[in-house]
């Protein structure tokens, strides 16, 4: 009997214990707006080098970039020569290329938001969406697990009625300690598993820690990525409005 009552105390305290480490699940539009502010707060400039990979060749271009968000932004490709002056300017769902070769500006119509993005694994959409997974879905917390070493809460995000977006559904791995996400995938309406975004390389950008490495992987094509590598990032900073302006895209650089 001495043993059982020494047990039962023991029985308690554990599950005490368990009670209290256990993390309460997140809402999941209140886990959606703290990713999207832990990832693009509201303002950034930043330089980047996107290295697009394919099975034949390989290229890299460096750029600038400004952003306001939700609605604001503006890149300018520096290197390399061929490419160099090159700007894509979004406001709203509008977006604008030039081409300084030709010297011409033009408006990207609807039907070519699901072409590449100078060739990478980004499409034009997906820069002119990039805000909208707060506004445009609704959201639920469907499990956790461990994702590149992080404890994460796994985010199911799924269009509204009518929404304006390409996806059937968006699935992110969201850090619990932060809410940066470390994995994000992209589903078409039927359901299939069309893309992978690993967010790596975890670093110390200004008053936050930031994936400085972010890949988009085709999951149906063999040797074909896109990285996005962030050489210097700068969050919440005023940035004049002259910045996303058309006569900007002009500019000669």
């Amino acid at each position: 009997m001495m043993i059982l009552r020494r047990e039962v105390p023991a029985l308690l305290l554990g599950g005490l214990i368990t009670a209290r480490g256990a993390a309460k699940q997140p809402d999941g539009l209140d886990l959606a707006k703290k990713c999207d502010w832990a990832l693009r707060g509201k303002t950034q400039i930043g330089q980047a080098a996107m290295t697009v990979h394919r099975p034949e060749w390989e290229r890299t271009l460096e750029m600038g970039y400004w952003a306001v968000n939700p609605d604001k932004s503006f890149i300018r490709i520096t290197a390399p020569a061929k490419e160099r002056g090159t700007g894509t300017l979004r406001i709203g769902t509008n977006m604008w290329l030039y081409m300084p070769r030709v010297e011409r500006t033009i408006k990207v119509p609807p039907s070519l938001m699901l072409q590449p993005w100078m060739g990478s694994d980004f499409t034009n959409d997906d820069l002119v969406r990039e805000s909208s997974l707060v506004v445009d879905y609704t959201h639920t917390v469907s499990g956790e697990e461990t994702v590149a070493g992080d404890d994460c809460w796994w985010l199911e995000a799924t269009p509204k009625p009518d929404a304006p977006v390409v996806w059937g559904k968006q699935r992110l791995a969201v850090r619990k300690q932060d809410a940066l996400p470390r994995r994000q995938e992209f589903y078409d309406e039927r359901g299939r598993l069309r893309k992978v975004m690993d967010y790596d390389d975890i670093q110390r950008a200004g008053d936050r820690d930031y994936p400085m490495r972010w890949q988009m992987k085709p999951v149906d094509k063999k040797d074909r990525w896109t990285r996005l590598i962030y050489r210097k990032l700068v969050f919440d900073r005023k940035i004049p409005a002259r910045i996303f302006t058309q006569q900007n895209l002009k500019k000669h650089f």
